[in-house]
């Protein structure tokens, strides 16, 4: 069998295979008390049900493909996640995993080259797929989190910010397409930040005053490259453009008080400043979520609705630990 280096393969779940008469890629597999990777099946080749089960049973989770044909990789998972999604032999959180690699993927392409009316079609899709799937399957909190990626690149971000805005929303009593609407408004909220100097996002130190006020553009930004899309309706655009706001009107970019701002774009705003604290930045390490949530309450009733902060303090600490 032949050998390869790791930093040619690529890891993909073995939840995600399914059999098929041939396989698309070579699989690659990493033996115990190994690091070096062995040809499992070569591309082409049929994998079965029982071959299958049988990795299952001897503990494989992972299986590694070259890398080289990630995209290739991509492609397979939209194409068949839905089915996935609703197969409930696959435990939930395995499900997750592979939503959640999915919506990163096509996140970061679809961001890198922006085309806002791919991008709204790709995310009503994947706002659909969050919803209904968070809707229906009991997900842990600390289980989905240690799914979600934490490195605060816009699309890592935009895609946490979905997931907590759907579990949020589903606490506080909404349902069916309120919820999907507002996975898809989560997953839109900052699209104003590919307007803006990219540099910006990255940079290792705190921002400049006058780097800020660029910064603070991007609800205006992502409003307007979105209020002329007939698909959105006015909720998911608020939570765009007021996502910043604060109840005590001391937020940005308009400085609007509590009883005009949408209540969607209360709930991204406390999910979005959640995950903002709890993933790494290039200038700080994450806060758990204790400091985290300590730092947020103090701006209860003044930046962030109290209701939802105490709905959301209760949904974190009875999923973590219990």
């Amino acid at each position: 069998m032949s050998t390869t280096a790791e930093s040619k393969l690529f890891a993909i779940s073995l939840a995600t295979l399914q059999p098929t008469e041939a396989v698309d890629w070579d699989l690659y597999i990493l033996p115990r008390d190994t690091d070096q990777h062995i040809l499992y099946r070569a591309s082409k080749y049929p994998f079965h049900a029982k071959d299958l089960q049988r990795l299952l049973e001897s503990g494989v989770t992972k299986l590694y493909i070259p890398r080289e044909e990630r995209a290739s990789y991509q492609e397979y998972l939209r194409e068949n996640l839905d089915a996935w999604l609703e197969n409930s032999a696959i435990p939930p959180i395995e499900r997750m995993e592979t939503l959640n690699q999915v919506m990163r993927g096509v996140l970061n392409d679809s961001f890198r080259k922006p085309d806002t009316d791919k991008v709204v079609n790709r995310t009503i899709q994947f706002g659909r797929q969050a919803a209904a799937f968070l809707e229906s399957e009991t997900i842990r909190f600390d289980d989905l989190v240690r799914v979600l990626q934490h490195d605060y690149t816009t699309f890592t971000h935009s895609a946490n910010v979905c997931y907590y805005a759907v579990l949020l929303a589903k606490s506080l009593g909404y349902e069916g397409d309120d919820l999907t609407q507002i996975a898809t408004g989560a997953l839109l909220h900052d699209m104003g930040k590919l307007d803006v100097d990219q540099h910006l996002l990255t940079k290792e130190h705190r921002l400049s005053e006058a780097e800020t006020r660029q910064m603070q553009k991007h609800p205006t930004l992502g409003f307007r490259r979105l209020c002329r899309q007939d698909d959105l309706s006015a909720g998911q655009l608020m939570m765009v453009y007021q996502h910043h706001e604060r109840l005590d009107g001391g937020g940005y970019p308009v400085g609007l008080p509590d009883d005009e701002i949408h209540p969607w774009a209360k709930i991204c705003s406390v999910v979005d400043v959640f995950d903002a604290l709890t993933s790494d930045r290039s200038y700080r390490v994450a806060l758990d979520y204790d400091t985290a949530m300590e730092s947020i309450e103090r701006d209860a009733n003044l930046a962030f609705d109290a209701e939802m902060l105490a709905c959301w303090k209760q949904l974190i600490s009875t999923n973590v630990g219990s």
